[in-house]
């Protein structure tokens, strides 16, 4: 039983710690909503496993070397898994910051042209005032 209770605890505090390295890469703006929600309902589902299940039988299926290996590949999984998401998440931003400095270069390119356009008027007004005097 007191097994058990160790994987329970490892499992409600493994979803504690993703939800509180989720919410820290959304306050520091390394990953979006968008992508950091399904951390937070992983990392909600992981603390309601760890209150609801009870693992009291596990040794007769799995040996303490085998659960350490589960343990382990799992937690490389969920690293690789962050680490991809927080590098889509960071290029999702990238390109909307990128595609808001597109817009405002192209409204200021319309600007210039405008402008030349209407120094070019002038330019030929001028042209043709001078030629008639």
């Amino acid at each position: 039983m007191r097994d058990g209770l160790i994987i329970q605890l490892l499992l409600a505090g493994y979803g504690a710690m993703i939800m509180s390295i989720a919410v820290g890469a959304l306050v520091r703006r390394r990953m979006t909503v968008g992508v950091c929600v399904p951390w937070g309902i992983v990392a909600v589902v992981f603390i309601i496993l760890g209150i609801v299940v009870r693992p009291d039988s596990w040794k007769e299926y799995l040996s303490l070397h085998g659960l350490i290996l589960i343990i382990a590949i799992f937690l490389c999984a969920t690293y690789a898994l962050y680490f991809l998401s927080s590098n889509l998440s960071m290029v999702l931003l990238k390109t909307t910051d990128l595609a808001m400095q597109v817009s405002i270069l192209n409204a200021e390119t319309e600007e210039l042209r405008e402008k030349i356009k209407e120094l070019e008027e002038n330019k030929q007004k001028n042209e043709e005032n001078s030629i008639r005097d």
